[in-house]
Formats: structure tokens, sequence, C-alpha cells
């Protein structure tokens, strides 16, 4: 998923989670009787409420209406789950007169981040490609002993340059992200 997606669904389930607890907290203190005890035998829906329906006959056509706007914002929203910024290949044709060559993006994926976890001080690390342009991002968990200047040089000469070979492409553009203390790994020690 991309982030603009991530961001979104945090939102947008952090606002029903709010919601949904503030409904589900009033119902709770209603039938506890915080409001006085008339609140808490009355019925959910007062008579002129339950009648509603039998008054106006449009009002199902609005529930109807209502119910479609939110089949269509759920499907939206489905369909959002789907939109990536990941590519499963990189297309590194030159010429397509002597041949097509990809670079399975999983494979590189798996290279970068295993040569990242090689290096002292890394406790984890991933790593994805993205498409439009091909771009590899990898993110670099290190534990709380990890010298930032020295990891961040062996990447660079050493991981990074490994995936430059393998897109035999020397300005094939990576990203680093560095998590000092992100996960920590009791015992393990510098090499």
């Amino acid at each position: 998923m991309s982030s603009k997606v991530d961001a979104t669904n945090r939102v947008v389930f952090a606002l029903l989670g709010l919601l949904l607890l503030a409904a589900g907290s009033l119902g709770l203190a209603v039938a506890l009787g915080a409001f006085g005890s008339g609140y808490r035998d009355s019925l959910v829906l007062p008579a002129s409420v339950r009648s509603l329906p039998d008054d106006y006959p449009w009002f199902w056509w609005a529930v109807a209406g209502g119910c479609v706007v939110v089949a269509l914002l759920a499907l939206r929203w489905l369909l959002a789950q789907f939109h990536t910024d990941r590519t499963t290949r990189i297309d590194r044709t030159a010429d397509a007169r002597t041949g097509y060559t990809f670079v399975h993006a999983g494979a590189l994926n798996d290279a970068a981040a295993d040569d990242a976890r090689t290096i002292a001080g890394v406790t984890d690390a991933s790593a994805h490609v993205s498409h439009e342009p091909p771009r590899l991002h990898l993110r670099v968990d290190l534990a709380d002993y990890a010298d930032l200047t020295v990891v961040r040089a062996q990447l660079e000469d050493q991981t990074v340059a490994r995936v430059r070979q393998a897109m035999d492409d020397e300005n094939f553009p990576v990203d680093i992200e560095l998590r000092p203390g992100a996960s920590r790994t009791p015992g393990r020690s510098v090499a």
C-alpha cells in the first residue's frame, strides 16, 4: 500500500473508532442510569420515529439511497487498498532487438535486505522497489550500540554498490532509512 492510503486508513479508522467508542460509552451510561432512571427505562426509538416509515413512503427510498452511497464509498476504499507504489519487476531492456531483460523486484528486495543484515549493528532490514521511476527503499533497524556513521558507510559501499551492480546502473536510486534503536535484540554483539 502507498503511504497516502496508509495515512487515510489511519485517520478514517481512528475517527470511526472514536465515534463507536463515544456511542458505546453513551449507551452504557444511559443503561447504568447516569442520566436518570427515565432515560434508562425508555425505548431506544420514540414512537414518532418508529412510525416515520409508515407516515412517509419515501423513507425507504432515502434509506436505499444512503445504503448505495455507503456501498460506493466502501468500494472506493476497497479499491484504494490494492493501489501500491511497489512493483514486481523492473524492465532493464536496453534494446528490444537483442531481447528483453527484467529484474524481479522480490529477488532484489531480498538480496538487499539480506546484505544489509550482515552489517554489524543492524538488527533487521527490509526493502521494496517502487515503480515509475524504479527506486529501492531500504529500511534498516539498528541496535542501540550501532555506530550510524559506520553502518551508513558500509550500506553505501557494500549494499548500494551491489544493488547498482545487479541493476547494471551506477546511478540507480536507493533510499536508506536508518532507524536507531527501533529493534532491540538482546545478546547480539558487534562483530
